[in-house]
């Protein structure tokens, strides 16, 4: 598997090889989570997305995982956002759910 430079997923380990040396799984393994310090909390509006709020908190819109990274019960990021089946009041958003921003990224 080839990724971008700079991919998160650049330096994440190949499934191993069983002892005839293939491989059971043509992937890579699950990334491993960071460890981020949640500072706030944020009240989900309507037709928010993940990449707006992080250039809100970080001024980048590319650290979304941060906040994925500060709400990990969430299975899939837009969990944060969506709810899986439709509500009746307000179609799939999750209106007024509160999402953990982590403390911004040191740079150095």
């Amino acid at each position: 598997m080839v990724f971008f430079k700079g991919s998160y997923y650049e330096n994440v380990p190949l499934f191993e090889k069983d002892e005839e040396g293939r491989s059971s799984f043509a992937g890579v393994q699950p990334r491993p989570m960071a460890k981020v310090e949640p500072v706030l909390e944020h009240s989900v509006a309507l037709k928010e997305r993940l990449d707006s709020l992080a250039q809100h908190y970080y001024a980048q819109s590319r650290d979304w995982r941060r906040i994925a990274e500060a709400n990990p019960d969430a299975l899939f990021a837009e969990d944060l956002l969506y709810e899986p089946q439709p509500i009746a009041d307000n179609g799939s958003e999750r209106i007024g759910s509160v999402v953990l921003i982590a403390r911004r990224r040191e740079v150095r």
